[in-house]
């Protein structure tokens, strides 16, 4: 695990990035504005490109009479049937749908109304199905107390979250591919004098760094971690 503490400590070890090593403590005053420009770095990185390790997939039993299931944490794309493949067509506006149908499901909308937002499923559930819901998130941060994602760092012992990824010969982590990168972006983003010598190679090295990355991730399939049943 990489966590908060040792990205900052990763920081103020490397050359030219504006920030002592001996302050880079968890809460210090120094580290409070380094963690700042982290997370800022993280934000920017991890929304940057549509990476396949962002896609995660949440399982949806599906039962006789109930069409309302909780929303993943993400962007859904996509909703299939499990037993058939079949993809389930999204639904902009419902308005135009008898609402007490029932059947197999052959379509879906969100509900923003509810209290808690849902994915209605349409026609009513007729029997019990199995549903994938597929979606991106964008929360790159676990939290090293009770394992939830999300957005940033907060404490020390957050760790970066970046599945395993495989090919067909081994299985890898790009976590530390991806350090690298996110310490040279929160250098550049905290350096904001373009005239200082050290601006320019900053820039370049990142972006030598992000094509290995990006090389390094596109072409691997996700392997899926997170699935809740509801």
């Amino acid at each position: 695990m990489i966590t908060a503490q040792r990205i900052l400590t990763e920081l103020g070890n490397k050359a030219w990035s504006g920030f002592n090593a001996d302050d880079m403590i968890f809460k210090s005053e120094d580290s409070i504005q380094a963690r700042t420009e982290l997370n800022g770095a993280l934000r920017y990185l991890i929304n940057l490109v549509d990476f396949p390790f962002k896609m995660s997939e949440q399982t949806i039993n599906a039962s006789k009479g109930n069409a309302n299931y909780k929303t993943p944490s993400g962007q859904i794309t996509a909703v299939y049937n499990k037993d058939t493949k079949e993809n389930l067509i999204f639904i902009g506006n419902a308005k135009s749908y008898d609402l007490t149908a029932t059947g197999k499901p052959t379509h879906y909308w969100i509900d923003y109304k509810t209290p808690e937002t849902k994915i209605r499923l349409y026609p009513i559930p007729n029997d019990n199905y199995k549903f994938g819901v597929q979606f991106n998130h964008f929360e790159p941060v676990v939290d090293g107390e009770d394992g939830t994602l999300k957005f940033e760092f907060e404490k020390a012992d957050d760790y970066i979250y970046i599945p395993l990824m495989e090919d067909d010969r081994q299985r890898f982590t790009l976590e530390w591919l991806f350090m690298d990168c996110l310490v040279l972006k929160t250098m550049e983003q905290n350096n904001k004098d373009q005239e200082d010598e050290n601006y320019q190679p900053t820039i370049n090295e990142f972006n030598e760094r992000w094509k290995v990355f990006k090389k390094a991730a596109n072409p691997v399939k996700t392997t899926t971690r997170i699935v809740w049943n509801v």
